[in-house]
Order: structure tokens, then C-alpha cells, then sequence
């Protein structure tokens, strides 16, 4: 049995918005880099529209932090952004095969995320945080969902994020 990544680092809340950010900035690229690269229109309107949801869920993130800890410090570990992406945080996608692979590092960031903001739900302390993050989890297994059926159409075939367990997390 693997130890859950969360468990091992000392997340606070300002640290937890920080870490969100950081993985809602990701995503919303990734997302604007398949919308230029998807085959159908219907696919790349799709991507765009995550890639907006994910810029608003970055805003509110950042927004949260600015009020609730001006002096918090933004710098991340590079296990800390492994909370919430996998792979590399940019995308070369010039073929299918990249677009497959890129493809299964976003699916695999959206379970990671998803995973993330469900477990911060369950033990920061302030209500909101604790609400906001159970929204976003659950936002995260949405996108997963669309995500996957994107990928299902275009022919990629998924795989499940070691770290995260099963697919529909």
C-alpha cells in the first residue's frame, strides 16, 4: 500500500491556496494548448471552455490567498507542485501520439487535483476553505469525466495516476 503524497507534506492553508493556484494555472494552459490541437471543432470548444473554468478556479484561488494571507510566500517545491500535476508543466504536442500523451497527463493532473482539494476538504480547519475545496473537488472529477469522454472519442485510451488510485477518484 503506497502513502498518500498529501499525508507526507505539511499543507497549510495559505500553502494549500498556493498549491491550487499553481495547478489551476497549469491546467487552464494544457487545456488552451489542446483547444488549438484537437481535430474537431466540437473538441476544441470544449477545451477552451475548461481552460476558462480552470482561470476562474486560478482567480478565485489567488483572490482568496491576496485577503486571507498578503504575506504568504509563493514559492513551491517541486513536490508540492507534484500534488497537483503530472508530467511537465509545458506541452509539445506536434502529433497524435503527443496529443494521446498529453491527453493522459491532464487526465491524470485532473484525478491528482481532484484527490488534492477532496483530502484538503476533509482536514483544514476554516469553513469556507473546507467548502471551497470540496467544490473544486468535485469540479476536478467532473473535468475528469469530460475529459475522459474527449479522450474516448479521439481514441486515447486512458490510465489510471498511480498515485491516485482508481479512475473515477
Amino acid at each position: 500500500m503506497s502513502v498518500d503524497p498529501i499525508a507526507t507534506v505539511a499543507v497549510r492553508p495559505e500553502k494549500a491556496l498556493t498549491i491550487g493556484a499553481y495547478g489551476e494555472t497549469v491546467a487552464a494552459y494544457r487545456y488552451l494548448v489542446l483547444s488549438e490541437k484537437a481535430r474537431s471543432h466540437e473538441a476544441r470548444n470544449e477545451f477552451a471552455a475548461m481552460a476558462d473554468e480552470e482561470q476562474d478556479h486560478k482567480q478565485r484561488l489567488q483572490r482568496l490567498l491576496a485577503q486571507m494571507f498578503p504575506d504568504a510566500d509563493f514559492f513551491l517545491t517541486p513536490e508540492e507542485k507534484d500534488l497537483v500535476v503530472v508530467g511537465p508543466r509545458l506541452l509539445d504536442v506536434r502529433d497524435e501520439t503527443e496529443f494521446a500523451r498529453a491527453m493522459r497527463y491532464i487526465l491524470g493532473t485532473e484525478q491528482r487535483t481532484a484527490h488534492f482539494y477532496r483530502k484538503l476538504s476533509e482536514f483544514i480547519s476554516q469553513d469556507d476553505l473546507r467548502r471551497l475545496f470540496a467544490e473544486l473537488a468535485e469540479e476536478g472529477v467532473e473535468h475528469y469525466r469530460r475529459l475522459r469522454e474527449l479522450a474516448r472519442v479521439a481514441g486515447v485510451e486512458a490510465e489510471a495516476d498511480a498515485q491516485t488510485g482508481p479512475k473515477e477518484t
